[in-house]
Protein backbone atom coordinates (compact mmCIF):
# COMPACT_ATOMS: atom_id res chain seq x y z
CA UNK A 1 0.00 0.00 0.00
CA UNK A 2 1.06 2.93 -0.99
CA UNK A 3 1.84 6.05 1.83
CA UNK A 4 0.18 9.32 2.46
CA UNK A 5 -2.99 10.41 0.76
CA UNK A 6 -4.24 12.49 -2.19
CA UNK A 7 -6.52 14.47 -0.71
CA UNK A 8 -7.69 15.59 3.06
CA UNK A 9 -10.42 12.99 4.21
CA UNK A 10 -12.96 14.96 6.52
CA UNK A 11 -16.01 13.81 8.65
CA UNK A 12 -19.24 16.06 9.88
CA UNK A 13 -21.60 15.29 12.57
CA UNK A 14 -24.45 16.85 13.85
CA UNK A 15 -24.26 16.56 17.52
CA UNK A 16 -26.90 17.31 20.47
CA UNK A 17 -25.33 19.57 23.27
CA UNK A 18 -25.24 16.47 25.43
CA UNK A 19 -23.04 14.97 22.71
CA UNK A 20 -20.56 17.91 22.38
CA UNK A 21 -20.20 18.21 25.38
CA UNK A 22 -19.59 14.25 26.40
CA UNK A 23 -16.93 14.75 23.35
CA UNK A 24 -15.19 16.99 24.56
CA UNK A 25 -14.37 15.38 27.76
CA UNK A 26 -13.76 12.15 26.25
CA UNK A 27 -10.82 10.52 27.77
CA UNK A 28 -9.64 9.61 24.25
CA UNK A 29 -8.88 13.43 23.49
CA UNK A 30 -6.02 13.04 26.22
CA UNK A 31 -4.09 10.44 24.15
CA UNK A 32 -4.90 12.01 21.25
CA UNK A 33 -4.46 15.76 21.87
CA UNK A 34 -1.39 17.54 20.88
CA UNK A 35 -1.45 20.88 22.37
CA UNK A 36 -4.27 23.00 24.35
CA UNK A 37 -7.19 23.75 22.33
CA UNK A 38 -8.02 26.57 20.49
CA UNK A 39 -11.44 28.89 20.60
CA UNK A 40 -12.90 31.57 18.39
CA UNK A 41 -15.97 32.99 17.54
CA UNK A 42 -16.87 32.83 13.63
CA UNK A 43 -19.68 35.37 12.11
CA UNK A 44 -20.90 34.78 8.72
CA UNK A 45 -23.40 36.40 6.34
CA UNK A 46 -25.02 34.94 3.57
CA UNK A 47 -25.37 37.39 0.16
CA UNK A 48 -27.94 36.68 -2.26
CA UNK A 49 -31.11 38.12 -4.37
CA UNK A 50 -34.30 38.01 -3.02
CA UNK A 51 -35.02 35.41 -5.38
CA UNK A 52 -31.81 33.50 -4.66
CA UNK A 53 -29.79 33.50 -8.13
CA UNK A 54 -26.85 33.10 -6.49
CA UNK A 55 -27.61 29.92 -5.21
CA UNK A 56 -29.19 28.96 -7.94
CA UNK A 57 -25.79 29.48 -9.96
CA UNK A 58 -24.29 27.52 -7.66
CA UNK A 59 -22.39 30.10 -5.71
CA UNK A 60 -21.97 31.02 -2.21
CA UNK A 61 -21.29 35.13 -1.33
CA UNK A 62 -20.34 35.00 1.96
CA UNK A 63 -18.92 38.05 4.64
CA UNK A 64 -17.43 36.82 7.35
CA UNK A 65 -15.42 37.51 10.18
CA UNK A 66 -13.68 36.48 13.42
CA UNK A 67 -12.98 39.67 15.37
CA UNK A 68 -10.65 41.45 13.29
CA UNK A 69 -12.30 42.78 10.32
CA UNK A 70 -14.45 41.25 7.39
CA UNK A 71 -13.19 39.32 4.65
CA UNK A 72 -15.61 38.52 1.57
CA UNK A 73 -15.58 35.29 0.04
CA UNK A 74 -17.31 33.33 -2.94
CA UNK A 75 -17.56 29.40 -2.50
CA UNK A 76 -19.18 26.79 -4.47
CA UNK A 77 -22.58 26.18 -2.05
CA UNK A 78 -22.80 22.43 -2.75
CA UNK A 79 -20.75 19.58 -1.04
CA UNK A 80 -17.48 22.08 -1.58
CA UNK A 81 -16.94 24.74 0.92
CA UNK A 82 -13.55 25.53 -0.27
CA UNK A 83 -13.30 29.70 -1.53
CA UNK A 84 -12.88 30.02 -4.92
CA UNK A 85 -11.86 33.92 -4.38
CA UNK A 86 -11.13 35.59 -0.89
CA UNK A 87 -10.40 39.43 -0.20
CA UNK A 88 -10.62 41.99 2.81
CA UNK A 89 -13.57 44.39 3.07
CA UNK A 90 -14.58 47.40 4.94
CA UNK A 91 -17.69 47.00 6.47
CA UNK A 92 -20.11 43.59 6.14
CA UNK A 93 -21.77 44.80 2.95
CA UNK A 94 -20.46 42.92 -0.87
CA UNK A 95 -18.19 44.73 -2.78
CA UNK A 96 -18.22 42.82 -5.96
CA UNK A 97 -14.88 45.08 -7.06
CA UNK A 98 -13.35 43.30 -4.28
CA UNK A 99 -13.80 39.81 -5.99
CA UNK A 100 -10.08 39.84 -7.20
CA UNK A 101 -10.17 37.09 -10.18
CA UNK A 102 -12.15 38.68 -12.60
CA UNK A 103 -13.43 35.76 -14.61
CA UNK A 104 -15.34 34.94 -11.02
CA UNK A 105 -16.48 38.39 -10.87
CA UNK A 106 -18.12 37.95 -14.22
CA UNK A 107 -19.86 35.23 -13.26
CA UNK A 108 -21.37 36.58 -10.10
CA UNK A 109 -22.43 39.89 -12.37
CA UNK A 110 -23.76 37.59 -14.37
CA UNK A 111 -25.40 35.45 -12.52
CA UNK A 112 -26.83 38.71 -10.45
CA UNK A 113 -28.14 40.43 -13.50
CA UNK A 114 -28.40 43.76 -11.90
CA UNK A 115 -30.34 42.58 -9.04
CA UNK A 116 -30.13 43.97 -5.49
CA UNK A 117 -28.14 41.94 -2.85
CA UNK A 118 -29.73 41.24 0.66
CA UNK A 119 -28.82 39.50 3.73
CA UNK A 120 -30.15 35.84 3.51
CA UNK A 121 -29.22 34.23 6.69
CA UNK A 122 -26.75 34.45 9.04
CA UNK A 123 -24.60 32.06 11.56
CA UNK A 124 -22.88 32.91 14.75
CA UNK A 125 -20.51 30.08 15.94
CA UNK A 126 -17.95 29.48 18.54
CA UNK A 127 -15.71 26.70 17.35
CA UNK A 128 -13.16 24.93 19.48
CA UNK A 129 -10.22 23.42 17.59
CA UNK A 130 -7.75 20.81 18.93
CA UNK A 131 -4.92 19.29 16.63
CA UNK A 132 -5.08 15.26 17.42
CA UNK A 133 -1.84 13.18 16.66
CA UNK A 134 -1.78 9.47 16.28
CA UNK A 135 0.92 7.12 15.16
CA UNK A 136 -0.38 7.47 11.44
CA UNK A 137 -1.02 10.49 10.67
CA UNK A 138 -2.18 14.05 12.15
CA UNK A 139 -5.99 15.52 12.47
CA UNK A 140 -7.74 18.51 13.56
CA UNK A 141 -11.08 18.17 15.29
CA UNK A 142 -13.06 21.33 15.28
CA UNK A 143 -16.51 21.06 17.54
CA UNK A 144 -18.84 24.05 16.76
CA UNK A 145 -21.83 25.55 19.02
CA UNK A 146 -23.76 28.36 18.18
CA UNK A 147 -27.51 29.20 15.76
CA UNK A 148 -28.14 29.78 12.43
CA UNK A 149 -30.83 32.69 11.99
CA UNK A 150 -32.85 33.75 8.94
CA UNK A 151 -35.37 36.69 9.07
CA UNK A 152 -37.36 36.08 12.83
CA UNK A 153 -36.38 31.50 12.50
CA UNK A 154 -33.37 30.25 14.01
CA UNK A 155 -32.32 26.77 14.31
CA UNK A 156 -29.19 25.82 16.71
CA UNK A 157 -25.39 24.82 15.50
CA UNK A 158 -24.03 21.89 17.35
CA UNK A 159 -21.79 20.05 15.13
CA UNK A 160 -18.23 17.97 15.03
CA UNK A 161 -15.50 18.26 12.23
CA UNK A 162 -12.81 15.62 11.87
CA UNK A 163 -10.15 16.55 9.11
CA UNK A 164 -6.78 14.62 8.11
CA UNK A 165 -3.92 16.70 8.07
CA UNK A 166 -1.44 14.44 7.02
CA UNK A 167 -1.04 10.26 7.11
CA UNK A 168 -3.32 7.69 6.31
CA UNK A 169 -6.85 7.60 6.41
CA UNK A 170 -7.40 4.07 8.32
CA UNK A 171 -6.00 6.86 11.21
CA UNK A 172 -8.78 9.22 10.73
CA UNK A 173 -11.28 6.41 10.85
CA UNK A 174 -9.70 5.01 13.90
CA UNK A 175 -9.90 8.33 15.82
CA UNK A 176 -13.86 8.71 14.70
CA UNK A 177 -14.51 5.19 16.41
CA UNK A 178 -12.83 6.67 19.59
CA UNK A 179 -14.31 9.86 19.96
CA UNK A 180 -17.98 8.64 18.33
CA UNK A 181 -18.71 5.26 17.74
CA UNK A 182 -20.65 5.34 21.16
CA UNK A 183 -22.85 8.16 19.82
CA UNK A 184 -26.12 8.57 18.49
CA UNK A 185 -24.57 9.54 14.82
CA UNK A 186 -26.44 11.86 12.24
CA UNK A 187 -24.08 12.43 9.47
CA UNK A 188 -24.26 16.20 8.67
CA UNK A 189 -25.90 15.96 5.02
CA UNK A 190 -25.55 19.55 3.97
CA UNK A 191 -23.54 22.40 4.67
CA UNK A 192 -24.38 25.58 7.17
CA UNK A 193 -25.33 27.26 3.79
CA UNK A 194 -27.49 24.60 2.71
CA UNK A 195 -29.28 24.87 6.53
CA UNK A 196 -29.47 28.70 6.48
CA UNK A 197 -31.52 28.55 2.76
CA UNK A 198 -33.80 25.84 4.07
CA UNK A 199 -34.57 27.93 7.29
CA UNK A 200 -34.98 30.98 5.01
CA UNK A 201 -37.04 28.74 2.28
CA UNK A 202 -38.81 27.19 5.09
CA UNK A 203 -39.92 24.07 3.24
CA UNK A 204 -43.10 21.81 4.95
CA UNK A 205 -41.59 19.16 6.90
CA UNK A 206 -42.16 16.19 4.78
CA UNK A 207 -40.92 12.33 5.69
CA UNK A 208 -38.45 10.36 4.15
CA UNK A 209 -39.90 8.21 1.49
CA UNK A 210 -38.21 4.56 0.87
CA UNK A 211 -35.55 4.61 -1.61
CA UNK A 212 -34.45 2.02 -4.31
CA UNK A 213 -31.00 1.38 -5.33
CA UNK A 214 -29.70 3.37 -7.80
CA UNK A 215 -26.61 1.65 -9.86
CA UNK A 216 -23.68 3.17 -9.87
CA UNK A 217 -22.65 4.03 -13.76
CA UNK A 218 -19.28 2.27 -13.92
CA UNK A 219 -16.86 2.73 -16.84
CA UNK A 220 -14.62 -0.04 -18.48
CA UNK A 221 -11.05 2.41 -17.67
CA UNK A 222 -12.44 2.44 -13.84
CA UNK A 223 -9.83 0.76 -11.51
CA UNK A 224 -10.93 -1.76 -8.95
CA UNK A 225 -10.72 1.14 -6.01
CA UNK A 226 -13.03 3.96 -8.06
CA UNK A 227 -15.46 1.26 -8.63
CA UNK A 228 -15.57 -0.05 -5.16
CA UNK A 229 -16.01 3.75 -3.75
CA UNK A 230 -19.05 4.07 -6.24
CA UNK A 231 -20.86 0.96 -5.84
CA UNK A 232 -20.63 1.45 -1.78
CA UNK A 233 -21.96 5.00 -2.01
CA UNK A 234 -24.67 3.57 -4.02
CA UNK A 235 -25.55 1.02 -1.06
CA UNK A 236 -24.85 3.91 1.62
CA UNK A 237 -27.15 5.96 0.25
CA UNK A 238 -29.92 3.56 -0.06
CA UNK A 239 -29.51 2.38 3.35
CA UNK A 240 -28.83 5.67 5.11
CA UNK A 241 -32.28 6.99 3.27
CA UNK A 242 -34.29 3.90 4.42
CA UNK A 243 -32.71 3.89 7.79
CA UNK A 244 -34.82 7.25 8.50
CA UNK A 245 -38.12 6.16 6.97
CA UNK A 246 -38.12 3.13 8.90
CA UNK A 247 -37.54 5.00 11.75
CA UNK A 248 -40.16 7.51 10.48
CA UNK A 249 -42.87 5.61 9.15
CA UNK A 250 -44.38 2.32 9.04
CA UNK A 251 -44.47 1.72 5.03
CA UNK A 252 -43.43 -2.20 5.06
CA UNK A 253 -41.24 -0.58 1.90
CA UNK A 254 -38.77 0.76 4.13
CA UNK A 255 -37.59 -2.27 5.91
CA UNK A 256 -37.24 -4.22 3.00
CA UNK A 257 -35.13 -1.72 0.81
CA UNK A 258 -33.04 -1.26 3.90
CA UNK A 259 -32.36 -5.11 4.28
CA UNK A 260 -31.85 -4.97 0.43
CA UNK A 261 -29.20 -1.93 0.74
CA UNK A 262 -27.62 -4.20 3.87
CA UNK A 263 -27.13 -7.46 1.26
CA UNK A 264 -26.15 -5.04 -1.62
CA UNK A 265 -23.09 -3.48 0.54
CA UNK A 266 -22.41 -6.64 1.82
CA UNK A 267 -22.24 -8.61 -1.77
CA UNK A 268 -20.26 -5.80 -3.32
CA UNK A 269 -17.68 -6.40 -0.51
CA UNK A 270 -17.24 -10.18 -0.98
CA UNK A 271 -16.81 -9.07 -4.75
CA UNK A 272 -14.04 -7.20 -4.15
CA UNK A 273 -12.62 -9.13 -1.28
CA UNK A 274 -9.88 -11.27 -3.47
CA UNK A 275 -7.84 -7.96 -3.52
CA UNK A 276 -8.81 -6.02 -0.36
CA UNK A 277 -9.04 -8.38 1.96
CA UNK A 278 -8.07 -6.21 4.87
CA UNK A 279 -9.43 -5.84 8.60
CA UNK A 280 -11.34 -2.94 7.94
CA UNK A 281 -13.47 -4.16 4.71
CA UNK A 282 -14.29 -7.43 7.26
CA UNK A 283 -15.54 -4.91 10.13
CA UNK A 284 -17.67 -2.87 7.35
CA UNK A 285 -19.38 -6.58 6.75
CA UNK A 286 -19.64 -7.53 9.96
CA UNK A 287 -21.35 -4.54 11.42
CA UNK A 288 -23.69 -4.43 8.09
CA UNK A 289 -24.43 -8.05 8.80
CA UNK A 290 -25.30 -7.30 12.14
CA UNK A 291 -27.59 -4.86 11.49
CA UNK A 292 -29.01 -6.71 9.27
CA UNK A 293 -30.48 -9.08 11.67
CA UNK A 294 -32.84 -6.84 13.57
CA UNK A 295 -34.08 -5.01 10.26
CA UNK A 296 -34.45 -8.81 8.47
CA UNK A 297 -37.12 -9.66 11.57
CA UNK A 298 -38.71 -6.68 11.01
CA UNK A 299 -39.44 -7.26 7.21
CA UNK A 300 -39.97 -10.80 8.00
CA UNK A 301 -42.60 -9.99 10.17
CA UNK A 302 -44.08 -7.29 7.69
CA UNK A 303 -43.84 -10.31 5.24
CA UNK A 304 -46.10 -12.60 7.55
CA UNK A 305 -48.92 -10.17 7.77
CA UNK A 306 -48.79 -8.74 4.33
CA UNK A 307 -48.00 -11.58 1.70
CA UNK A 308 -48.83 -14.72 3.96
CA UNK A 309 -51.56 -13.79 6.46
CA UNK A 310 -53.44 -11.85 4.42
CA UNK A 311 -53.84 -13.32 0.81
CA UNK A 312 -55.26 -16.34 2.47
CA UNK A 313 -57.88 -15.32 5.18
CA UNK A 314 -59.46 -13.23 2.31
CA UNK A 315 -62.56 -15.52 2.04
CA UNK A 316 -62.79 -16.04 6.17
CA UNK A 317 -62.83 -12.84 7.55
CA UNK A 318 -66.30 -13.75 9.43
CA UNK A 319 -64.39 -16.00 11.26
CA UNK A 320 -63.51 -14.94 14.84
CA UNK A 321 -59.38 -16.53 14.80
CA UNK A 322 -58.78 -14.73 11.98
CA UNK A 323 -59.25 -10.88 13.93
CA UNK A 324 -57.23 -12.46 17.27
CA UNK A 325 -54.73 -13.66 14.64
CA UNK A 326 -54.84 -10.57 12.89
CA UNK A 327 -53.94 -9.05 16.64
CA UNK A 328 -51.25 -10.96 17.37
CA UNK A 329 -49.36 -10.79 14.00
CA UNK A 330 -49.62 -7.19 14.33
CA UNK A 331 -48.05 -7.06 17.90
CA UNK A 332 -45.06 -9.89 17.02
CA UNK A 333 -44.52 -6.98 14.13
CA UNK A 334 -44.75 -3.96 16.79
CA UNK A 335 -42.11 -5.62 19.00
CA UNK A 336 -40.27 -6.28 15.89
CA UNK A 337 -40.31 -2.28 14.78
CA UNK A 338 -39.23 -1.38 18.36
CA UNK A 339 -36.22 -4.06 18.40
CA UNK A 340 -35.29 -2.49 14.89
CA UNK A 341 -35.56 1.14 15.67
CA UNK A 342 -33.33 0.69 19.07
CA UNK A 343 -30.78 -1.26 16.96
CA UNK A 344 -30.84 1.89 14.23
CA UNK A 345 -30.24 4.32 16.97
CA UNK A 346 -27.46 1.99 18.92
CA UNK A 347 -23.82 1.92 18.89
CA UNK A 348 -23.78 -0.51 16.18
CA UNK A 349 -25.37 1.82 13.67
CA UNK A 350 -22.98 4.86 14.58
CA UNK A 351 -20.11 2.79 13.88
CA UNK A 352 -21.12 1.56 10.77
CA UNK A 353 -21.74 4.48 10.24
CA UNK A 354 -18.41 6.24 10.45
CA UNK A 355 -17.38 2.89 8.27
CA UNK A 356 -19.95 3.92 5.50
CA UNK A 357 -18.64 7.65 5.94
CA UNK A 358 -14.32 6.67 5.86
CA UNK A 359 -13.68 3.19 4.89
CA UNK A 360 -13.52 4.04 0.84
CA UNK A 361 -11.19 6.69 1.26
CA UNK A 362 -8.92 3.93 3.25
CA UNK A 363 -8.67 1.61 -0.09
CA UNK A 364 -7.39 4.44 -2.40
CA UNK A 365 -3.89 3.26 -1.71
CA UNK A 366 -4.03 -0.28 -2.59
CA UNK A 367 -1.94 -1.44 -5.19
CA UNK A 368 -4.03 -4.57 -5.56
CA UNK A 369 -7.16 -2.08 -6.35
CA UNK A 370 -5.90 -0.24 -9.12
CA UNK A 371 -6.41 -2.66 -11.57
CA UNK A 372 -8.96 -1.95 -13.73
CA UNK A 373 -12.77 -3.11 -13.17
CA UNK A 374 -13.43 -5.05 -15.78
CA UNK A 375 -11.23 -8.33 -15.32
CA UNK A 376 -12.53 -8.58 -11.68
CA UNK A 377 -16.22 -8.08 -12.66
CA UNK A 378 -15.75 -11.31 -14.87
CA UNK A 379 -14.31 -12.88 -12.29
CA UNK A 380 -16.73 -12.52 -9.70
CA UNK A 381 -19.49 -13.28 -12.25
CA UNK A 382 -18.27 -16.45 -13.45
CA UNK A 383 -17.80 -16.75 -9.68
CA UNK A 384 -21.19 -16.21 -8.51
CA UNK A 385 -22.77 -18.36 -11.49
CA UNK A 386 -21.23 -21.31 -10.52
CA UNK A 387 -22.59 -20.94 -7.27
CA UNK A 388 -26.29 -20.75 -8.92
CA UNK A 389 -25.87 -23.41 -11.50
CA UNK A 390 -24.46 -26.28 -9.71
CA UNK A 391 -27.73 -25.69 -6.84
CA UNK A 392 -29.99 -25.94 -10.25
CA UNK A 393 -28.07 -28.41 -11.92
CA UNK A 394 -29.53 -30.93 -8.70
CA UNK A 395 -32.49 -28.18 -8.67
CA UNK A 396 -34.89 -31.33 -8.18
CA UNK A 397 -32.90 -33.00 -5.16
CA UNK A 398 -32.38 -29.78 -3.05
CA UNK A 399 -33.71 -29.81 0.38
CA UNK A 400 -35.54 -27.00 1.86
CA UNK A 401 -32.08 -25.66 3.52
CA UNK A 402 -30.43 -26.34 0.20
CA UNK A 403 -33.21 -23.99 -1.56
CA UNK A 404 -32.44 -21.44 1.15
CA UNK A 405 -28.72 -21.12 -0.51
CA UNK A 406 -29.78 -21.61 -4.03
CA UNK A 407 -31.87 -18.07 -3.16
CA UNK A 408 -29.36 -16.32 -1.12
CA UNK A 409 -27.11 -17.28 -4.33
CA UNK A 410 -29.55 -16.20 -6.94
CA UNK A 411 -29.55 -12.16 -4.86
CA UNK A 412 -25.59 -12.41 -4.93
CA UNK A 413 -25.44 -13.14 -8.65
CA UNK A 414 -28.64 -10.17 -9.51
CA UNK A 415 -26.45 -7.87 -7.00
CA UNK A 416 -23.11 -8.46 -8.96
CA UNK A 417 -24.85 -8.51 -12.25
CA UNK A 418 -26.19 -4.91 -11.45
CA UNK A 419 -23.31 -3.66 -10.00
CA UNK A 420 -21.14 -4.10 -13.37
CA UNK A 421 -23.91 -4.16 -15.87
CA UNK A 422 -23.14 -0.71 -17.47
CA UNK A 423 -19.30 -2.37 -18.10
CA UNK A 424 -20.56 -5.06 -20.68
CA UNK A 425 -23.31 -4.75 -23.62
CA UNK A 426 -26.84 -2.71 -22.28
CA UNK A 427 -28.87 -5.72 -23.63
CA UNK A 428 -27.49 -9.07 -23.01
CA UNK A 429 -27.26 -7.86 -19.67
CA UNK A 430 -30.74 -6.99 -18.66
CA UNK A 431 -31.95 -10.00 -20.37
CA UNK A 432 -29.42 -11.76 -17.99
CA UNK A 433 -30.98 -9.83 -14.99
CA UNK A 434 -34.58 -9.80 -15.77
CA UNK A 435 -34.52 -13.84 -16.15
CA UNK A 436 -32.54 -13.94 -12.87
CA UNK A 437 -35.02 -11.47 -11.00
CA UNK A 438 -37.64 -13.92 -12.19
CA UNK A 439 -36.20 -17.02 -10.77
CA UNK A 440 -35.65 -15.19 -7.34
CA UNK A 441 -38.38 -14.14 -6.84
CA UNK A 442 -40.29 -17.60 -7.62
CA UNK A 443 -37.60 -18.97 -4.67
CA UNK A 444 -38.68 -15.74 -2.82
CA UNK A 445 -42.13 -17.19 -2.20
CA UNK A 446 -40.69 -20.43 -1.55
CA UNK A 447 -38.28 -19.56 1.61
CA UNK A 448 -42.08 -17.41 2.51
CA UNK A 449 -43.96 -19.92 2.77
CA UNK A 450 -40.93 -22.11 4.71
CA UNK A 451 -41.16 -18.97 7.17
CA UNK A 452 -44.44 -19.22 7.63
CA UNK A 453 -44.05 -22.03 10.24
CA UNK A 454 -43.65 -19.59 12.28
CA UNK A 455 -46.84 -18.57 12.39
CA UNK A 456 -48.59 -21.28 14.29
CA UNK A 457 -45.63 -20.55 16.56
CA UNK A 458 -46.80 -16.77 17.20
CA UNK A 459 -50.48 -18.36 17.38
CA UNK A 460 -49.62 -20.62 20.27
CA UNK A 461 -47.71 -17.75 22.02
CA UNK A 462 -50.25 -15.30 21.87
CA UNK A 463 -53.43 -16.56 20.93
CA UNK A 464 -53.41 -19.47 24.12
CA UNK A 465 -55.89 -22.33 23.68
CA UNK A 466 -58.17 -20.15 21.17
CA UNK A 467 -59.02 -23.20 19.13
CA UNK A 468 -60.98 -21.00 16.10
CA UNK A 469 -57.02 -18.89 15.89
CA UNK A 470 -55.17 -22.45 15.89
CA UNK A 471 -57.51 -23.46 12.69
CA UNK A 472 -57.32 -20.03 11.15
CA UNK A 473 -53.15 -20.38 11.35
CA UNK A 474 -53.37 -24.23 10.42
CA UNK A 475 -55.79 -23.27 7.33
CA UNK A 476 -53.18 -20.53 6.09
CA UNK A 477 -49.98 -22.73 6.17
CA UNK A 478 -52.34 -25.21 3.90
CA UNK A 479 -53.32 -22.59 1.55
CA UNK A 480 -50.11 -21.24 0.85
CA UNK A 481 -48.42 -24.96 1.08
CA UNK A 482 -50.83 -25.70 -1.94
CA UNK A 483 -49.22 -22.54 -3.85
CA UNK A 484 -45.56 -23.44 -3.40
CA UNK A 485 -46.91 -26.10 -5.65
CA UNK A 486 -47.02 -24.08 -8.48
CA UNK A 487 -44.03 -21.89 -7.64
CA UNK A 488 -41.83 -24.72 -7.51
CA UNK A 489 -42.86 -25.56 -11.03
CA UNK A 490 -42.20 -21.68 -12.07
CA UNK A 491 -39.06 -22.21 -10.44
CA UNK A 492 -37.83 -25.12 -12.63
CA UNK A 493 -39.04 -23.42 -16.13
CA UNK A 494 -37.35 -20.21 -14.59
CA UNK A 495 -34.21 -21.78 -13.91
CA UNK A 496 -34.17 -23.82 -17.54
CA UNK A 497 -34.69 -20.33 -19.10
CA UNK A 498 -31.47 -18.92 -17.46
CA UNK A 499 -29.38 -21.83 -17.96
CA UNK A 500 -30.01 -21.74 -21.56
CA UNK A 501 -29.24 -18.07 -22.30
CA UNK A 502 -26.15 -16.55 -22.81
CA UNK A 503 -24.11 -14.89 -19.69
CA UNK A 504 -23.73 -11.34 -21.03
CA UNK A 505 -19.92 -11.38 -19.18
CA UNK A 506 -18.59 -13.89 -21.44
Amino acid sequence: MRPGIEREPELRLELTQAELQRVRTHPALTGLSAGEPVTHTRHSICFDTPDHRLRGAGIALLLQSDGAGWRQTVTGNGHSRRPVAAGAVPRPRPDLEAIGDRRIRRKVERALDRAPLEPVFETLVERTTRQLRSGAGEMELALDEGVVRAGDAQEGVCAAELELKWGAPDCLLQAATQLFGTTSLRLADGSTLERGYSLAIRPTAARTPPRRIEPPQLASGDTCAEALTRIVESATAQIVANRTAVLESEDPDAAHQLRIGLRRLRSALRAFRPLADTPGLRELEGRARALARGVGELRDADVLIDDIFAPAVAALDGNGGVARLRQALAANRIRARERARADLCGEQWSVLQLHLALWPRTIAGFEELATPVTKLARSALKKQWRKVADSGRRLGELTVEQRHAMRKDLKSLRYAAEFFATLFPAQAARRFIKEVRGLQEAFGYLNDVAAAERLMAICEAHCGADLDARRVAGFVLGWHNAEAARAWKDAHKGWQRLARGPRFWA
